[in-house]
């Protein structure tokens, strides 16, 4: 029974700190939204936009924790201290097409904005990017990853310790890197 009670406790404070969605985004993170969008030069309807912290993610963990088979899982999340998820629809009569203009219009914006990409994809209607902060000490402490097909825009900016990350997944996947 007490088992139940904690997991209910647990249930309830996830639900109010992360369902609701009013732990807005920052306004670092909604102005670059906004220069995005206002280089496509489409209008977009928020269908949801949110921030996780550090407690939010502490949590998340815990549940990871219970269902996670593999333990470099919990340690991967332990290292974000928080995430901003933005999910944007189009509206209906625009035109701008998931195409190279279309990427290196969105680069160009994040470019200015001090970030570099490591991943550029196009694929039919759909385009995928990941920037990383271009100063050296900073590169590797906040990823933004923008994805956008005919339907959507969404952008992710991830923080935290991304080097841990990284190196949690490389250790246990065990990749060959050559060198």
């Amino acid at each position: 029974m007490k088992a139940k009670t904690n997991f209910t406790i647990l249930l309830v404070i996830f639900v109010i700190i992360l369902l609701p969605g009013c732990i807005g985004v920052n306004s670092q993170f909604s102005e670059v939204k906004d220069k995005i969008m206002g280089k496509l030069g489409d209008d977009y309807k928020t269908e949801y936009q949110f921030s996780v912290g550090s407690v939010g993610i502490t949590i998340s963990s815990w549940f990871i924790d219970f269902a996670a088979k593999e333990e470099y899982v919990d340690d991967m999340m332990r290292e974000i201290s928080s995430v901003q998820v933005g999910v944007y629809n189009r509206v209906e009569g625009s035109d701008t097409k998931a195409d190279y203009s279309t990427l290196e219009s969105i680069n160009e914006e994040m470019v200015s904005r001090g970030w570099k990409y490591i991943v550029r994809f196009i694929d039919g209607d759909e385009l995928t990017a990941i920037y990383i902060n271009a100063e050296p000490d900073a590169m590797l402490k906040k990823i933004y990853l923008i994805n956008m097909n005919e339907d959507e825009l969404v952008i992710v900016e991830i923080n935290g310790d991304l080097k841990k990350v990284i190196s949690y997944a490389i250790e246990e996947k065990s990749f060959k890197i050559k060198t």
